[in-house]
């Protein structure tokens, strides 16, 4: 599988956004949505939780997830990538800040 990642691209401006919040309150399910181009009915909001690691992952090996965070801002050429986060403050989150 030959992705075409937004890093490897020199006039793409690659921003990273990390989407925080209490356990539970629907941070997945919204990168979901945003990155699906999906409107979630309320039966999906409740359904079972959707793994974290998906909205990761998923940049690397969907070519649609890919194009769809590309856009163009103020004549820019960005990638939107939207980084989850686990809501249990006990956990460590400095894997999705950086060093």
């Amino acid at each position: 599988m030959d992705i075409d990642l937004d890093y490897e691209r020199p006039n793409v401006e690659t921003i990273k956004c990390v989407v925080v919040g209490d356990n539970a309150v629907g941070k997945t399910r919204l990168i979901c949505a945003r990155a699906c181009n999906a409107t979630l009915t309320q039966y999906q909001l409740l359904a079972t939780h959707v793994p974290t690691v998906w909205a990761i992952d998923q940049y690397r090996v969907c070519q649609e997830v890919l194009e769809r965070s590309r856009d163009v801002v103020d004549e820019v050429s960005v990638s939107l990538r939207l980084w989850d986060t686990f809501g249990d403050h006990h956990k460590d989150r400095r894997f999705a800040y950086g060093r």
